[in-house]
């Protein structure tokens, strides 16, 4: 019989393996999983792969990143905007244009106006050389009356009317125009003249208008500083109106306001053309617009 003692260790001396332990299964961790992405990969990462799902720390990623198509919301709005302006200027164009007219037909004679007898004197100033409106020549009367429907008003009925230069000539056919006509589309007939304010007086003559028309005729022919006799073998009192002192304080005004007359129209032309251009532009990208791109990336 053995004289050794049984341990309860000596089973496990007795049981030792000397060979060696089998080596345990681990996972395989990479130096980005560790340390997080190399600093060159932080700077090439952009906010548009990370909203895809790049997560720094991890390990081979496929990121996919779509390119973003342009729409036609810009053009759309920049052509309204443009529009716009332009309505608005239109308007304003408009408006101003409407109130040169309104204030033309409301010019008044009354402070232009000068009574001169059945004889009186007349006198041209042209200065700047380009044209004068000249003058009108009025009697008393009502510019409607022809009882006996011959075509002349009653109160010029039977009535001569004489222009003298200085020299003592007959000036009546190059200095003036004299008609007592109702007709409105007679060449010579002073029915169709402007009244603006005057009542109870009738436009019998037109002196010095010496402003050329559309197809460049001047009606008369007066010299500068040159005076003439008007008179009428009726005895009838005579007024004349100056024209040009009348129109003076209206061209004034209507050189500004057609100042900003044309330039209003004309920035809504220009702002209608832009937005026309615009909305061109609008209306090819609906629909029509490239697909959106992807882009896939490998990072390791």
């Amino acid at each position: 019989m053995d004289g050794t003692a049984p341990t309860p260790w000596g089973s496990m001396t007795n049981n030792t393996d000397d060979s060696e332990p089998a080596a345990s299964k681990a996972t395989a961790v990479s130096q980005s999983d560790v340390m997080g992405p190399s600093p060159v990969l932080q700077q090439q990462i952009t906010p548009e792969m990370v909203a895809q799902g790049y997560q720094p720390g991890m390990g081979a990623q496929t990121v996919v990143v779509g390119g973003q198509g342009k729409g036609p919301k810009v053009p759309m709005i920049v052509a309204a905007v443009l529009v716009a302006i332009g309505l608005i200027g239109f308007v304003v164009g408009a408006v101003v244009g409407a109130s040169i007219e309104e204030t033309f037909n409301n010019l008044s004679t009354v402070d232009y106006t000068t009574t001169i007898g059945s004889s009186g004197e007349v006198s041209y100033t042209d200065a700047d050389g380009m044209g004068e409106e000249g003058y009108y020549l009025l009697i008393p009367g009502d510019p409607k009356a022809d009882e006996n429907k011959d075509g002349i008003i009653d109160a010029c009925e039977g009535v001569n009317f004489l222009i003298i230069d200085g020299d003592g000539d007959d000036a009546t056919e190059r200095a003036a125009r004299f008609s007592c006509s109702t007709s409105t589309t007679d060449e010579n007939s002073n029915a169709g003249e402007p009244y603006w304010d005057i009542k109870d007086a009738i436009v019998v003559g037109r002196i010095c208008h010496t402003l050329a028309d559309d197809e460049g005729i001047i009606e008369h022919r007066c010299a500068e500083g040159e005076v003439f006799t008007v008179s009428n073998d009726a005895n009838i009192t005579m007024s004349i109106v100056d024209l040009d002192e009348m129109y003076e304080p209206f061209v004034e005004e209507l050189v500004g306001s057609g100042i900003v007359s044309i330039g209003a129209f004309g920035t809504g032309c220009c702002s209608i053309c832009g937005g026309v251009i615009a909305l061109v532009v609008g209306l090819l990208r609906v629909g029509g617009g490239k697909p959106n791109q992807q882009v896939q990336f490998q990072i390791q």
